[in-house]
């Protein structure tokens, strides 16, 4: 019997694969320590392999370990290396013998066709080598995958194998160069990428217009008329100039207006497209879910085989989609009155954007779950499904009108929209359509007029991005990919150079940019990450070749190292300049300095302007500090509070040793030491002995709620009883969460 060697990137993807090719009849099994399925297709023995990812990564060699001896313009000529990760991965395909054809069946992208093409070195004695092309984990599109296979395209491969080997030299020599020269070494190195820093700069640039910005005022009149309803009409235009629109004011003041003209049409509001990834994401965040957080989400329901492949940026539905048989599926769900909404029309005619590829289609709902799901997957999935039925239904109606009305020649603008059919509105109800109400007006009536205003406003400086208006900057000017567009976002919060929502710079993001844009670096313009990122499209089609793309950046980065290097100093002194500034938070009650929260990776530093003020402390984890006005009952120190993700806001003494933040909550049961509240270098709260380090006993605690002492002592193991306040909930549990206590008493809800 002839073997098919099937590989899939993911175990979960794997599994669900060889579930529907064998008909529910397969047999997982174990070689070289990692699991495998076995199954029998149309009288083929398959074996199904999921690698888990990739099975190498690229390196350096290990001469070029040491961040501070090594010479950068030999590390961008050396030769990249490629080391085994997954060891049991490799070991595994090593030991099938006898393939007769290899199958890849990881997800179809640069990403997924490198991981498919690499796991070839480790395989022998194969004769022939196909790919699966799905989008979607159901019966239908895996059978018709496995029965049409195609030619594997070394060209997506090698592309993929571009972008990490070019990622791999910037992010290695930049990173290195920026951390030594501003000694920021170990947990606080200077990040920098190819797409992160040009984002980042993107990010520190808003944020200086909106610094730099300088509020003009300016006038608006407006005028509050009666025809059985109340509406408003404006001035024309806005005037900068005050006696001017006093003037104006004046002349129409207690006047009624005269309708000039009086206009209404009709207007579709054409529904929405179909989810490409980044139009997916920044609606997610919409939504208050983490463009991170939201892809995770998004490749789970994909395994689980609920929506299509979650990375693509097409925006057409492909004609071979049964769109109404899918809208067919929540006719018996909690989306049935949408469904039927979709489904009742004459004819559907589905919404098409302006991307159209041929690798995947839009992001869209493919199956019901089988059990109800909760939390995030229930959003995302909502989301997912409410647009997908918005796509295929009709457009909005509305009416739109406009009416022109003169007081004392002085000419006055009211509008008005009223809807005329919802449409796609009743079912994407994450969007709204506002209605303004306007009277019916004739040209040359009287309206009587009963408030006039005159208000004096300033301009407004440019708003920050939010997350979702980010995302679509970086997809204009082509930073990143759709794979990667929402990790890159990530990666400035988790290294301290970007926070929030709207996002903001942080003081050590800004130093580094301005360190870079001081010299006029490249690196920090969308314009040659732009250009590299087309010579990856054409190393796909096999237009360019892989060597010489990554050889023509190498000489690139020589380059822009050199401009560096010639102005190491500054560097320096700019990132230590912003690094060291800090988010103000209040002013020192001892000297009237400011008061600064400094952030690292894992702490976070609360210090005054004054170096030789005492306020000059550590606080463990990275969590949101504010001042408060009042002072530490036993130190005299202000009060802070600490609020943790997860966590109930406690108030602390600024200084961490000091004994306000040490309240007790009984004995140690080992040596009669006080236990008391500590945090983790993570900000997890945890039960710690005083002792310590002599005495390491520790429980852990639930991170939200407030935790106080019963004065009682747990009968099974001696340590004290705690009482948990949580809202309404009170509960009395034993900190040692293996005690009998709590498997006897399952925490024994508390009497006040």
């Amino acid at each position: 019997m002839s073997i098919n060697l099937i590989i899939a990137e993911k175990a979960d993807a794997g599994r669900r694969i060889a579930y529907i090719l064998s008909e529910k009849n397969m047999h997982q099994k174990k070689s070289k320590n990692i699991s495998y399925i076995e199954f029998d297709d149309n009288g083929e023995k398959n074996i199904m392999v999921a690698l888990s990812g990739h099975i190498v990564e690229s390196d350096f060699p290990e001469s070029f370990k040491d961040w501070i001896k090594s010479d950068l313009d030999k590390l961008i000529d050396s030769e990249i290396v490629y080391n085994i990760k997954n060891k049991k991965a490799s070991d595994a395909l090593q030991s099938f013998n006898d393939i007769k054809r290899v199958i890849i069946a990881t997800d179809y992208d640069r990403e997924g066709e490198l991981i498919g093409v690499e796991s070839l070195k480790f395989l022998k004695n194969y004769t022939e080598v196909k790919r699966a092309k799905f989008s979607a984990l159901t019966n239908q599109e895996i059978k018709d995958a496995f029965k049409n296979l195609i030619d594997v395209n070394y060209g997506l491969a090698d592309s993929a194998r571009a972008r990490e080997e070019i990622d791999l030299l910037w992010g290695a020599v930049l990173t290195r160069f920026f951390s030594v020269t501003s000694n920021r070494l170990w947990k606080d190195f200077i990040s920098v990428g190819r797409v992160q820093t040009p984002t980042l700069a993107l990010i520190v640039k808003r944020e200086e217009e909106i610094q730099n910005f300088i509020p003009e005022k300016y006038y608006q009149i407006s005028v509050k008329f009666n025809k059985k309803i109340d509406f408003t009409a404006r001035y024309e235009k806005d005037i900068k100039d005050k006696s001017e629109a006093e003037s104006i004011f004046n002349d129409i003041n207690n006047r009624d207006g005269t309708v000039k003209s009086y206009d209404r049409e009709e207007k579709e509001v054409y529904k929405p497209v179909p989810f490409s990834t980044t139009e997916f994401l920044r609606e997610a965040s919409r939504l208050g879910i983490t463009p991170s957080n939201a892809m995770k989400v998004a490749e789970k329901l994909y395994m689980s085989g609920l929506i299509s492949y979650p990375r693509t940026d097409n925006t057409v539905y492909q004609r071979s989609i049964p769109l109404k048989s899918i809208a067919e599926k929540f006719l018996k769900s909690d989306y049935e009155n949408e469904a039927k909404l979709v489904i009742n029309q004459e004819r559907i005619i589905p919404s098409r954007g302006k991307i159209e590829t041929t690798d995947h289609p839009p992001i869209y709902p493919v199956n019901l779950p089988q059990k109800p799901l909760n939390g995030a997957y229930k959003t995302v999935y909502d989301l997912i499904v409410r647009r997908f039925l918005a796509t295929l239904y009709k457009n909005a109606r509305i009416e739109s009108s406009r009416a022109e009305i003169e007081i004392n020649g002085h000419m006055f603008v009211a509008t008005g929209q009223r809807i005329l059919d919802p449409g796609w509105y009743e079912i994407y109800k994450f969007r709204k359509l506002n209605e303004i109400r306007l009277p019916e007006l004739k040209s040359g009536e009287s309206v009587s007029g009963r408030e006039w205003n005159l208000e004096e406003k300033e301009t407004e400086p440019p708003k920050r991005y939010d997350i979702a208006s980010l995302l679509k900057m970086m997809e204009s000017l082509n930073l990143g990919t759709k794979s990667t567009r929402h990790d890159i976002i990530q990666k400035l919060n988790d290294r301290n150079f970007a926070t929030g929502n709207p996002v903001r710079p942080t003081p050590l993001g800004i130093g580094f940019i301005k360190s870079v844009t001081s010299i006029d670096s490249d690196i920090a313009k969308p314009d040659m990450t732009a250009k590299l990122e087309k010579e990856m499209d054409e190393i796909a089609e096999n237009k360019k070749n892989e060597i010489d793309v990554v050889n023509e950046s190498r000489l690139m980065l020589h380059e822009v190292l050199k401009n560096f290097r010639s102005n190491r100093d500054s560097i320096k002194e700019t990132i230590t300049e912003y690094s060291n500034k800090g988010e103000v938070i209040g002013k020192c009650p001892i000297d009237n300095g400011d008061i600064s929260v400094i952030k690292y990776r894992n702490f976070e530093k609360i210090k005054c302007s004054n170096d030789e003020c005492k306020i000059n402390f550590n606080i463990s984890g990275t969590p949101l500090i504010q001042l408060t006005d009042k002072k530490c009952p036993v130190c005299g120190l202000p009060l802070i509070k600490i609020i943790r993700r997860g966590q109930s806001p406690e108030i602390r003494c600024i200084d961490p040793e000091c004994s306000y933040n040490k309240n007790t909550y009984g004995k140690c049961p080992s040596d009669g030491g006080d236990l008391i509240i500590r945090q983790s270098r993570y900000g997890k709260r945890f039960l710690g002995c005083s002792n310590y380090p002599k005495c390491t006993v520790t429980y852990p605690l639930p991170q939200k709620g407030i935790i106080n002492s019963t004065g009682e002592v747990c009968p099974y193991c001696g340590a004290p009883l705690l009482l948990l306040i949580n809202g309404k909930r009170r509960w009395k549990f034993c900190p040692n969460i293996k005690c009998e206590y709590n498997r006897k008493d399952k925490g024994e809800k508390a009497k006040e």
